[in-house]
């Protein structure tokens, strides 16, 4: 009778032993996959985070790259010694455009005219901001005849005496793009002042 209880007693146990056994392993289950999927958040977290800080410096070097490519437009302009209409220094300036009315104000230029950009269109220049490698393109054209506004862009001005300067005003174009040609292209309007 003593050996049955102790038996029985044993198989008690042993059954005790065998759930919590089972409920120490589904517990272990849940907070292995709960970790796991708080790895996997972590990961793709970070993932976006490098992406959006990777994104922002190209942005920002594309920006630097398109301040440059302004300050050598404008250096084009100034070491003219005449105005470029009448000079004519070849691809970088171009005349205004026209339609069925008249001349127009200039547009900003699509897409296909910078990829299509050879250097008889327009100025092309390398520029290197530090890792980044961009191709700086640019374009020019009058603001309008002397003492008229076309669409609103600044006003030339002309005159004749002593200490009078002539100031003509020209609206340019300035589009960056990735040399290995990923990412999109950014393109600024500024206007240029000419003083003679």
């Amino acid at each position: 009778m003593i050996e049955q209880a102790k038996r029985f007693l044993f198989a008690k146990e042993s059954e005790t032993n065998k759930q919590e056994g089972g409920a120490i392993l589904v517990i272990t289950l849940v907070l292995v996959l709960v970790v796991t999927i708080a790895v996997l958040a972590l990961m793709y977290l970070t993932r976006n985070d490098v992406l959006i800080s990777s994104n922002m410096a190209v942005q920002s070097a594309a920006q630097e790259a398109t301040d440059e490519g302004v300050t050598a437009a404008n250096a084009s302009l100034q070491t003219l010694p005449n105005w470029p209409e009448v000079t004519s220094p070849g691809y970088w300036y171009l005349p205004l455009p026209t339609n069925a009315n008249g001349p127009t104000r200039p547009t900003v230029p699509p897409a296909s005219f910078w990829s299509s950009c050879t250097g008889t269109t327009c100025a092309s220049i390398p520029i290197q901001y530090g890792s980044f490698n961009f191709n700086v393109q640019y374009v020019m054209y009058p603001a309008g005849a002397l003492a008229t506004q076309i669409g609103g862009n600044e006003q030339n001005q002309t005159g004749t005496g002593p200490g009078v300067q002539s100031i003509r005003y020209y609206v340019v174009y300035v589009h960056t793009s990735r040399a290995n040609g990923g990412g999109l292209g950014v393109t600024v309007q500024t206007i240029l002042r000419k003083v003679q």
